[in-house]
């Protein structure tokens, strides 16, 4: 904040009438004793003309000290410069990533949306404007970043925003040419229609993330998942179990390999854990209440202690108490 005031020859009393904001609080802001409201943010960058980096900076407690000072710069410089893009951009961006998905399992998902939010909005202006040789790597990052921003919305309930956040990963994905990140598009949109009620694109999106033999055993796992949840909501008991079986063959393999070699590092919850879980939805929906809750337990006990207590978790644990 004080590099670009300066840089703009901007003084704290004009910056304070330009966002509306007490040039008292402001000056507690520059020199720490104030923190940064996600409104401030977004003023100041407006104001000092930071591309959106100043919103996308305003992190959560948690992950402040993750990074260095010039990291903060990179971004900064990226974001108003999208031409000035490097590696080390790129870098801050997936570490920053990261340690926002750690943050997730701990805090609900309307508290991380906003940041999100303006986050993939300084991504999205990366994509705009990279060239090769860097323009795969960062598609990969924005894809993954619209990914989590859609995530968060599901949570919310923001299901059309969270449609919008899965079409945009999608179409990075595809020009990208990943298959991971391809099929990971397809499997949360699915999950998206699962919470909007429509079982027909679940259960379409899901087979087409299968169709990529491309994709991580993992990725695959997953679909195969949601594939059996919405087979079992149709009623089609058959076909769920069928589906549920090919998804741990798939995880059996998974587990054959390690993450850091054969599965990307983001894929979500493909541990035998998150499967018995989605056995006990499919038992659920298809009145066996008895293995239900059987397999409904086992998830719940077994899953890592890193997502053991996370947001989504809550609705388990009321399908386990109504069943």
């Amino acid at each position: 904040m004080r590099r670009l005031m300066a840089e703009r020859g901007v003084g704290l009393r004009e910056l304070a009438r330009q966002v509306s904001y007490d040039p008292g609080y402001l000056s507690k802001v520059v020199n720490g004793r104030k923190g940064v409201s996600t409104d401030l943010a977004r003023h100041l960058d407006e104001g000092l003309g930071a591309g959106g980096a100043l919103e996308a900076l305003r992190v959560t407690p948690d992950l402040r000290g993750t990074f260095a000072s010039d990291d903060d710069e990179r971004l900064i410089l990226a974001a108003r410069r999208p031409e000035r893009l490097d590696r080390e951009i790129i870098r801050f961006l997936a570490e920053a990533l990261a340690a926002e998905y750690r943050q997730a399992n701990r805090v609900a998902s309307a508290s991380m949306l906003k940041a999100a939010t303006a986050q993939l909005s300084v991504v999205g202006k990366l994509t705009r404007e990279a060239r090769a040789p860097l323009r795969g790597e960062v598609l990969g990052i924005a894809c993954q970043y619209a990914l989590f921003a859609g995530g968060l919305n599901v949570n919310t309930r923001r299901l059309a925003h969270a449609g919008a956040c899965f079409d945009r990963a999608l179409g990075w994905a595809a020009e990208s040419g990943d298959a991971d990140l391809t099929a990971t598009a397809l499997n949360l949109k699915a999950n998206a229609a699962w919470a909007d009620g429509q079982v027909g694109p679940m259960i379409g999106l899901s087979q087409a993330a299968q169709r990529s033999t491309s994709a991580s055993a993992g990725v695959r796992a997953l679909a195969a998942q949601l594939e059996a949840r919405g087979s079992a909501l149709r009623g089609d008991g058959d076909a769920a179990c069928r589906k549920l079986d090919e998804a741990a063959s798939l995880l059996e393999h998974a587990a054959g390999h390690p993450r850091n070699e054969n599965e990307p590092p983001w894929t979500i919850c493909f541990c035998p854990a998150y499967l018995a879980l989605q056995r006990g939805l499919a038992c659920l929906y298809l009145g066996r209440n008895a293995r239900a809750a059987e397999s409904l337990s086992v998830g719940l006990t077994e899953l890592p202690p890193e997502v053991a207590q996370s947001e989504w978790i809550a609705g388990y644990l009321m399908r386990l108490a109504v069943g």
